[in-house]
């Protein structure tokens, strides 16, 4: 009598066994390297004792503050609904530190989606490799300019961050992706838009190789969504402001297409502004052509390369259909796909070839190309930064210790003595309007309230004579029997 064998066949033993891809490899490795990344960019920094910029107070205190746009201003002019309403919630009721580090949680958050989708793509190098990928997604030196407006951008960042997490679970049927495509594309609208066309990208990207027509109905869905939320944006503030559309603040220039000398105008805005900012990020457009070159040859990677490379095509033209439109040119710090321009075709180059031991850490030699790219956009990234952290807290110290100077107890009562003079030549410029509001503010979160007052006629004559010596002047009155703290704010820094 015989005894049947209980093992399961061979190709039976192989399913029960679970997949290189379903074993979370390093479960510590994405929160670590973020952890690292926050803290060797000077993220923490920022994070901790945030620089506010002028525009950004609107979202930290309540409604009607002098010297302060009130939340309704940014509706109308920049459809930006969404942040109302966090403010009305939220951000009205924190501190510019509690505000700075929601961003930055909500920024970690983000990353780390952006990470999670890349290797559901197949994006699955060693650890060493894997963790320079994630300093390079985290270390964009586009991104770092936005950290100042942590109280407006929370929320695009937040949309952003829950998108991107539930972007696999939406691409498991047409009808999630639609829904995908609509609340993350309105939502977007009515933050920041540029969040938007990140969240396209990696759409694409979490498409892997798909049939061209399914990348171009994402594509198109997106552009719908996009258009809707432009759409919504227009309609609220025509039911609360009495106006179908947006009324673009003046320090933007709109243009508005009427005439075949607008267009003439506004295409060479879109072209001198497309040029200014590859002159800056030339090493970054160096970086991914390198990338494409080498991926473009590989039948793996080509298919991939192609429909990123239509993603970024479709972000182009947006931006060149604003400003062909409005007149209105995006700054830099508002192109938040340039980065992705070299950080993802670098990671295409990493794409799994086949089973790997999930416990190997040296670099295979396919690896190195890209790890050496990434290793660059990684190192570089980091510098950015740190300099425009740096510099930014350079003037946040420089404006908080004349502000401190300035209420010190003994000077007296500051709700009555505070002055403020600032060189005629860059008062009332942008740059100049920037500064002193981030002085007016200092002093305000000295005193714990308290607004200084511009200068008046012998007071500004006495400050524009000191002005090349001293950033804190007392003056008193003719008879001596009163006095004011006056206060000359520093030139514009370099980073304007």
């Amino acid at each position: 009598m015989t005894t049947q064998t209980l093992a399961p066949p061979a190709h039976r033993r192989a399913r029960l066994l679970p997949s290189v891809s379903s074993v979370p490899r390093y479960r510590l490795l994405v929160p670590l390297t973020i952890a690292f990344a926050f803290l060797v960019t000077q993220g923490v920094v920022q994070a901790v004792t945030p620089f506010i910029r002028q525009d950004d107070w609107t979202f930290l205190l309540p409604d009607d503050q002098p010297n302060v746009a009130p939340p309704r201003y940014y509706n109308i002019s920049e459809g930006r609904w969404l942040n109302t309403g966090w403010w009305w919630l939220v951000g009205q009721h924190g501190t510019p530190t509690t505000a700075a580090l929601t961003y930055a949680l909500g920024y970690a958050l983000l990353v780390a989606g952006m990470w999670r989708v890349l290797r559901r793509s197949g994006v699955r190098p060693g650890p060493v490799v894997d963790a320079v990928l994630g300093v390079a997604l985290y270390a964009s030196c586009v991104w770092v300019q936005l950290l100042y407006w942590p109280g407006a951008l929370t929320p695009s960042v937040l949309v952003g961050a829950t998108a991107i997490w539930l972007l696999p679970w939406a691409a498991r049927s047409r009808l999630r992706m639609a829904l995908w495509l609509l609340l993350s594309g309105v939502a977007a609208v009515l933050s920041y838009p540029p969040i938007g066309v990140v969240l396209l990208i990696f759409a694409v990207v979490h498409l892997r190789d798909a049939p061209w027509r399914r990348v171009l109905a994402v594509v198109a869905g997106w552009v719908v969504a996009f258009g809707t939320g432009i759409l919504v944006a227009y309609t609220l503030n025509w039911i609360f402001n009495q106006h179908f559309g947006i009324e673009l603040a003046s320090w933007r220039q709109a243009n508005p297409l009427n005439s075949l000398d607008s267009l003439n105008d506004n295409v060479g805005r879109w072209l001198d502004s497309a040029q200014a900012l590859w002159r800056a990020q030339w090493w970054v457009a160096l970086v991914g052509l390198v990338a494409f070159a080498v991926g473009i040859r590989d039948r793996l990677v080509r298919p991939r390369l192609l429909r990123l490379l239509a993603a970024f095509v479709v972000a182009c033209g947006l931006d060149a259909g604003q400003t062909i439109v409005t007149g209105a040119v995006t700054e830099a710090r508002g192109q938040l796909w340039t980065w992705l321009v070299a950080v993802l075709p670098v990671a295409f180059l990493l794409l799994r070839r086949g089973r790997t031991d999930p416990r190997a850490v040296r670099v295979l030699p396919a690896e190195r190309v890209p790890a050496l790219l990434l290793a660059v956009l990684a190192v570089v990234g980091v510098l950015s930064w740190r300099a425009d952290i740096g510099a930014h807290q350079a003037t946040r110290v420089q404006y908080a210790a004349i502000a401190a100077q300035a209420t010190a107890p003994e000077a007296g009562d500051p709700a009555v003595r505070i002055v403020v003079y600032q060189n005629w030549y860059v008062k009332g410029s942008r740059d100049g309007a920037l500064m002193a509001s981030t002085m007016f503010m200092a002093v305000r979160q000295a005193t714990g309230g308290v607004q200084p007052r511009w200068c008046r006629g012998d007071e500004c004559v006495v400050l524009a004579r000191e002005s090349s010596s001293r950033s804190v002047v007392r003056i008193d009155s003719p008879a001596g029997l009163s006095h004011v703290i006056g206060i000359v704010v520093p030139p514009p820094p370099d980073w304007l």
